[in-house]
């Protein structure tokens, strides 16, 4: 699986510029800016860090947004990513056909006074020592820029062809009108709002991260669908992990029921169905085996109020190898509408674990199935998901009642080929 960025070592500059004395306006630039800014801040996408996303919403001085983009070059590592974003009007200097970002002030006759030339942009990404570096343009032609456009050649070629930096990949959307870039009553840009939505979204059927190539071929595709001009892309020789693909990392897994693939072989999870307790990327998670009951007695000092709770078949089930001299885990299924008792602790919808130092007598009226687990299985950080994502572990749609079935030994095949496996 290829890997992300460090997000320690890495810088964003996101530049946009919604408001223009001698242009259009583009509103919804300002929402592009929070839009990405989020995505790239997001620690289940990325997890770049606020103080190392630098937002600038309507700049009207390049020597600044020269400044920022140079410190956040050198700030960059090697094992980091440098993003540069710029949303707004591009427009072509009439002198020397160079590609001019236009700020606030410029104006679209003389771009090169007060305009951000791409050049200066081009320089400061070329000088940082960040292996990965990523420069996405959304911008478009101003009307008396058009003249300047090949008739074979689209607005997003030019622009691509003239910001194209070595080492560098490059993404970039040229519309030739403001309609294409900003359509009415949508929140975005096109061609930011599809690139937020495929970032947020995901795509299911790709790999656990995404790539820059991957996220361009789903936007081109997106675009071409409406009708819109199609983004262009300069890849600078790989395929540079852009963020984690949504559809693939599970954000909380708690209370779902995960089957082993028919591949794997480990003892403690071959054919295994497990009911997630507890999930926390960054720490770990925890989880029950559902599906293997034991033949063992009851332990003598499981009192007469639990085992009138329990549910068919009332035996004690091998939940992992994992602490199992540490007591027993309760799982158990509220009846509808029920509240939950003292020392029930929710994990997902009417089902939770229950202390068993509760007092089990006034519990019949509200419990509508109980569990005894010995032992559980657990995963490192980040583990639960690489082994979900690498194909080990499949992701069912088990609804809660079935954490209680009656018939616990079908459940890996049941869940199995719900699950799509093989």
């Amino acid at each position: 699986m290829a890997e992300l960025a460090d997000p320690r070592g890495s810088r964003a500059v996101l530049v946009g510029v919604a408001r223009y004395g001698s242009l259009p306006e583009v509103p919804a630039i300002t929402r592009n800016l929070n839009g990405l800014a989020g995505a790239l801040q997001d620690p289940d996408l990325w997890g770049l860090a606020p103080e190392h996303c630098t937002v600038l919403a309507d700049p009207d001085d390049a020597r600044e947004v020269g400044r920022v983009l140079r410190r956040a070059a050198d700030e960059t590592t090697a094992e980091g990513m440098l993003v540069v974003y710029f949303a707004g009007h591009g427009l072509v200097d009439p002198v020397d056909a160079s590609l001019v970002l236009g700020l606030r002030d410029t104006d679209p006759a003389v771009p090169y006074e007060a305009g951000l030339p791409f050049e200066h942009i081009r320089r400061a990404v070329a000088g940082s020592r960040a292996r990965r570096r990523l420069v996405i343009l959304d911008c478009c032609y101003s009307g008396r820029a058009t003249g300047h456009l090949a008739a074979d050649e689209t607005g997003t070629r030019v622009v691509a062809d003239q910001a194209g930096t070595d080492e560098t990949c490059l993404l970039v959307s040229a519309p030739r009108n403001r309609t294409a870039q900003a359509p009415p009553g949508e929140p975005y840009t096109a061609f930011t709002g599809e690139l937020l939505r495929v970032l947020r979204g995901g795509l299911a059927d790709r790999p656990a991260v995404l790539d820059v190539r991957t996220v361009w071929r789903e936007v081109t595709n997106r675009l071409r669908e409406r009708g819109f001009e199609l983004p262009e892309l300069r890849s600078a020789g790989d395929e540079l992990p852009l963020v984690r693909n949504a559809a693939r990392h599970h954000r909380d897994l708690v209370g779902r029921i995960v089957v082993a693939t028919a591949a794997v072989e480990d003892r403690d999870l071959r054919q295994a169905a497990v009911l997630i307790l507890r999930h926390d990327r960054a720490r770990g998670a925890v989880g029950v085996r559902i599906n293997r009951p034991t033949t063992d007695p009851l332990p003598a000092d499981i009192p007469q109020g639990w085992r009138r709770l329990l549910t068919t078949p009332a035996v004690l089930f091998d939940a992992g190898p994992l602490s199992r001299d540490e007591g027993f885990i309760a799982v158990a299924r509220l009846r509808p509408d029920a509240e939950p008792p003292l020392r029930f602790r929710p994990v997902r919808d009417r089902l939770g674990v229950i202390a068993l130092s509760a007092d089990p007598e006034p519990l019949a009226p509200v419990i509508a199935g109980l569990r005894l687990f010995c032992g559980y299985l657990g995963w490192g950080p980040e583990q639960l998901e690489a082994d979900i994502d690498g194909g080990l572990l499949l992701l069912s749609d088990a609804e809660v009642r079935e954490a209680l079935s009656s018939r616990p030994r079908e459940l890996w095949t049941t869940l199995h080929a719900r699950a799509g496996g093989e």
